[in-house]
């Protein structure tokens, strides 16, 4: 995006079609068409048909992704928005009605204790608010053997704010004190024993957020049947990544309730319908009948109904980052905490489940509000290019300048965790892009990670694959480079444990040896190393292992003549 803003000629090329439809969202399809006015009918009725004067770069398609996605949430709203009723306020918060912000839900298990044997809440967090002068928590509690929550004001009492006992699947029965086990409630789990309950609902009050008790009704509405059409994949059983698999949930599906994959579905079937509708609002402003598709780099009516919906594709997968059960609560913001705060999927036991149709944190217009923004700084320079293309092929450029930020070694896992998302676009774009969707998942066999899992559990294994393949990348980098324009490459790689040698000696990273080495011996000559800041202060204060800033290696290709040193 940087280089098509300094009006060079931007090629994108990734293997992994999630981040090929990304490059596509920010260099390829806005400027196409840059400086068109928008087509929808409210629009077109105040600035004149064919009128394109004032609509510079992407204000014109992002005005249509405005119009067309508060139309897609209207229809979404008439099919699913009985489930997601307003609340009636107690009295001593003013009365009336009110819009319910999330429902916070326990998972719970059966006492491993016979002589007990009671729904377990398995809750990490009782204490539900934290924010001064809201503070609030929940408190479990048996009537005729029946598991309930009930709501208190004020700060949560010190020794009740949890259940959980250290790390794992370990809780404290609070009817006989037993303790879990790990590897009890993963059998259980596994056994489809593990339920839910709604411990809390959290409204918008007059005066801010009001924690209410849960109802059998607001539960009711809850548990709606599963939809008969969703998109579905198998979760990946990397522990490193994935914790839900352990638990039992072993398809992406398990991890949503039935309500929120009934709006989500909702949602992605609203695709083909919006796209029609925007393709005929395109012809009625005068935009040409070519029937050429956006994949075909098309830029008449029907490539411009696929273009906007693609950006409203993008939006349910942001919806579904916020919609799952295994979506924490930020009891300090008082907000939904994304399923993806880091890279990787952890189990989460208390839960919190948005309202998509409000206005607060995880919903369609928070995050509606959020995208269309980010289209100021789209649609500058000329079209770009974008390809789905395998780093250690030959792509056929040369003499070009490159900027390429390599996958980090053993970090992380990127395709797995793009499944997430990919099943979603994948469910919506794969008529559109047929070349790109074909498979059921993002492609894993040839993705450049040294993980075990992948080569039989074999650490070597999956270290020698990833250096052969480095290898050939950087291979194929010098046959692009242009001699006179240096080669940099984005690293924020770090590395936690150390090997040990046979004689004993602790040695530097493998990401990072092989990372220079690969460099090195395919004919570069590094020329300078620079820190660029790349992350927030908050992401650094939340993840101890983020790197205060990314290394810029500067290359150039290496003399043939250069002298050489031991």
């Amino acid at each position: 995006m940087e280089a098509q803003r300094l009006g060079l000629a931007a090629n994108a090329h990734d293997l992994n079609p999630v981040a090929v439809m990304i490059n596509k969202a920010m260099i390829e399809i806005p400027p196409l068409f840059s400086g068109h006015a928008p087509v929808n009918p409210q629009a077109a009725s105040q600035i004149g048909m064919s009128d394109n004067i004032g609509w510079e770069n992407a204000a014109g398609l992002a005005e249509d992704v405005k119009y067309y996605g508060e139309w897609i949430r209207n229809e979404a709203f008439k099919r699913v928005g009985h489930l997601y009723p307003e609340i009636d306020l107690p009295m001593e918060y003013g009365g009336g009605k009110a819009t319910i912000i999330a429902w916070l839900w326990a998972r719970t298990g059966k006492c491993p204790n016979p002589a007990c044997g009671c729904d377990m809440p398995l809750v990490t967090n009782y204490a539900i608010s934290k924010k001064k002068g809201y503070e609030a928590w929940v408190e479990p509690y048996y009537e005729n053997g029946r598991l309930g929550f009930e709501v208190h004001k004020g700060k949560c009492p010190a020794g009740k704010e949890s259940s959980k006992i250290g790390r794992g699947g370990v809780f404290r029965c609070p009817c006989c004190g037993e303790l879990t086990t790990d590897q009890y409630l993963k059998t259980e789990g596994k056994a489809k024993r593990i339920g839910e309950q709604m411990m809390a609902i959290v409204a918008d009050g007059p005066k801010g957020r009001v924690y209410l008790p849960a109802s059998i009704e607001q539960q009711l509405l809850a548990n709606v049947p599963k939809p008969e059409e969703y998109p579905d994949g198998v979760i990946p059983t990397n522990p490193r990544w994935f914790s839900p698999p352990a638990f039992g949930m072993t398809n992406f599906s398990d991890i949503f309730s039935n309500r929120q994959l009934l709006t989500l579905s909702t949602f992605s079937a609203l695709i083909p319908d919006v796209q029609k509708v925007i393709e005929k609002d395109a012809l009625n402003s005068g935009m040409k009948n070519d029937h050429i598709s956006i994949a075909d780099r098309g830029d008449g009516a029907k490539a411009y109904g696929e273009a906007v919906s693609i950006y409203l594709v993008f939006l349910i997968d942001q919806m579904a980052n916020q919609s799952s059960s295994i979506n924490g609560w930020n009891s300090i913001n008082q907000q939904m905490i994304s399923l993806f705060s880091r890279q990787a999927m952890p189990m989460v036991w208390d839960h919190a489940e948005c309202n998509i149709f409000s206005n607060s944190s995880g919903s369609f217009n928070s995050l509606f509000d959020r995208m269309i923004k980010a289209f100021s700084l789209l649609g500058q320079g000329e079209t770009g290019v974008v390809e789905q293309i395998d780093a250690q092929s030959d792509c056929g450029m040369r003499n070009i300048m490159v900027s390429t930020d390599p996958p980090y070694y053993d970090n992380i896992g990127y395709s797995d965790l793009s499944d997430f998302f990919y099943i979603w676009m994948r469910n919506s774009l794969r008529t559109t892009f047929p070349n790109l969707f074909t498979t059921m998942v993002t492609p894993k066999a040839e993705e450049l990670i040294a993980t075990p899992c992948r080569h039989d559990g074999s650490v070597e294994q999956a270290k020698n694959f990833f250096e052969d393949g480095m290898k050939k990348t950087c291979s194929q980098l010098y046959k692009y480079v242009d001699e006179e324009i240096p080669l940099t490459i984005y690293y924020a790689y770090k590395q936690s444990e150390a090997d040990v040698t046979a004689q004993g000696n602790r040695r530097a990273s493998s990401g990072w040896e092989t990372m220079l080495t690969s460099i090195i011996s395919s004919g570069f000559a590094i020329t300078g190393t620079w820190p660029v800041r790349t992350e927030t202060v908050a992401k650094l204060k939340a993840n101890v292992n983020a790197l205060a800033s990314s290394i810029v290696l500067v290359c150039r290709k290496r003399p043939e003549n250069a002298p050489q040193t031991t």
